[in-house]
């Protein structure tokens, strides 16, 4: 009945919806992990293309690593499938191409070896994720920050990301929970494979600056995560390399040993929960400047 309703959650009025928010959470009580109201959370941020979202395989997981968290929570907004609020965190955010089922998926993405890593270096701190990503996407069109105040010059996934970050936020303070942003993490880069160094190295150095004045966190930190080496996105992994060394409090998470299970696209799930790892030793280090 819960997935059901679940399916049909755009169809609701608000106070259908609030209702339905409600009967989600009296669920997770009855058949997960939660954690109390009133948390305070670690809060990061994960934004990029389909090895941020993740392609993964969950069935590849040892059992202890497909159960939910007890420790972490994840909002996931990937238009037009959602998560349906916060969830404790485990395999499944994420939309691969032609899935057509409802969340959980089969799927993962960096999320589980970040979560892991950063509870192992900080323990005693709950987690909340909010993921906004989207297979396919270019940083010159669809995460184009645009101009400030101006949608119409921003891309899809830039001007839904935001949103997804303002709607992730208010719903933790109307369950009475607080929060600190810790920093951002981006995988991005394949759909860009042809542009060149230098024009790379300044999108993505102006999203991050564009991010951090929307998000009103100007020392924002972020973690950028290189694409797989597939002898042919050279101009866009000289770019990642580049941007982290050169934007203040920019961290760089290497792919360098990671496999996929494609011809040279997609992590598997091996490399997806070592990269996640990656991400958090680069952030844990940035944090600590």
């Amino acid at each position: 009945m819960v997935e059901t309703a679940k399916r049909h959650l755009v169809k609701l009025s608000p106070g259908g919806r609030l209702r339905l928010i409600l009967l989600t959470v009296v669920v997770g009580w009855l058949g997960g992990p939660t954690l109390q109201a009133g948390t305070h959370y670690d809060l990061y941020l994960l934004a990029g293309q389909s090895n941020m979202d993740g392609r993964g395989k969950a069935a590849d997981l040892q059992p202890g690593q497909r159960k939910p968290s007890a420790t972490a929570i994840i909002f996931y907004r990937n238009p037009p499938a959602a998560s349906d609020g916060w969830q404790p965190l485990a395999p499944g955010y994420s939309i691969a191409p032609g899935y057509k089922g409802t969340l959980p998926s089969a799927t993962f993405g960096p999320e589980l070896g970040f979560a892991e890593a950063l509870a192992a270096a900080q323990k005693d701190r709950p987690l909340a994720l909010i993921k906004g990503s989207k297979g396919g996407t270019s940083l010159a069109k669809d995460w184009k920050p645009g101009t400030k105040g101006k949608p119409a010059t921003q891309g899809p996934c830039y001007r839904n990301f935001v949103e997804t970050v303002s709607l992730a936020c208010k719903e933790l303070e109307r369950r009475g929970d607080t929060y600190t942003l810790c920093g951002l993490l981006w995988h991005q880069g394949e759909s860009d494979a042809q542009s060149s160094a230098e024009t790379y190295q300044a999108e993505v150095t102006e999203l991050i600056a564009r991010l951090r004045e929307d998000l009103a966190t100007p020392d924002l930190p972020v973690v950028i995560g290189e694409v797989y080496d597939n002898g042919k996105r050279d101009t866009v992994r000289t770019a990642e390399k580049a941007a982290a060394k050169a934007v203040p409090h920019v961290g760089f998470a290497s792919a360098e040993g990671l496999q996929t299970w494609d011809k040279g696209t997609h992590f598997d799930a091996a490399s997806q929960l070592t990269l996640g790892r990656r991400f958090a030793e680069a952030m844990v280090e940035l944090r600590k400047k």
